[in-house]
C-alpha cells in the first residue's frame, strides 16, 4: 500500500512540477509550485520524515510561494506573446536531459564507487531547534538579513519613476 501511495504522489509532485514549467500564466505556475511543494511534504511523510515534511509545507508552501506571488503582483509582469511551442521539442530536451542524467550517475557510480552511508541517529524536533539556535544560529541570520535586503531591492526595484528622478 505504501508503494502505490508513493507512486501516486511521486507522479502527482512530478505532473505538478511540469505544469510550473509549462504554464504560460504567472500565477498558474505559482500554484503548481504549491502543489508541488505539497506533494514533496506527503513524500517526506512517507519515508518517514516528519519534521522536513512540516518544514516543507511551513516554509515552501507558505512563505516562499507567497513571497513569490507577492513580487510578481507587484511587478506586474505583462502577458507573455503568443509563441508557438512544440510539445516535441520539450519531450526530446526533457528525455535527453533525464538520459544525460542517467549517463553521469553510471559514470560517477563507476569511478568514485557505493559511497557508504553515515549511521543516523534518530532525529527530534528538540534536537534540531537546538542546533538552529546554538551552532547555527549565525547562519541563520546571516540567511535572514540577506532576504531582507532581497525584499527591500525588489520594492526599490519595483517602485514607479516619479518626473524628474533620474535612475
Amino acid at each position: 500500500m505504501k508503494e502505490i501511495a508513493f507512486a501516486v504522489f511521486s507522479l502527482f509532485t512530478l505532473v505538478t512540477a511540469a505544469g510550473v514549467v509549462l504554464s504560460r500564466n504567472v500565477i498558474y505556475s505559482a500554484f503548481n509550485l504549491v502543489l508541488c511543494f505539497f506533494g514533496l511534504a506527503i513524500l517526506y511523510l512517507l519515508w518517514g520524515a516528519n519534521f522536513i515534511s512540516m518544514i516543507q509545507v511551513l516554509v515552501y508552501a507558505g512563505a516562499i510561494v507567497v513571497l513569490f506571488v507577492f513580487v510578481v503582483m507587484l511587478l506586474n509582469f505583462e502577458k507573455p506573446s503568443e509563441t508557438p511551442t512544440k510539445p516535441w521539442s520539450v519531450a526530446f530536451i526533457g528525455a535527453g536531459v533525464w538520459l544525460l542524467s542517467l549517463i553521469l550517475l553510471r559514470v560517477f557510480s563507476q569511478v568514485f564507487g557505493a559511497l557508504p552511508l553515515p549511521e543516523m541517529k534518530e532525529s527530534t524536533v528538540r534536537q534540531v531547534s537546538k542546533l538552529l539556535f546554538t551552532q547555527y544560529l549565525w547562519p541563520f541570520e546571516i540567511l535572514t538579513v540577506f532576504l531582507l535586503a532581497l525584499i527591500i531591492g525588489i520594492f526599490l526595484l519595483a517602485r514607479p519613476e516619479k518626473e524628474g528622478e533620474a535612475t
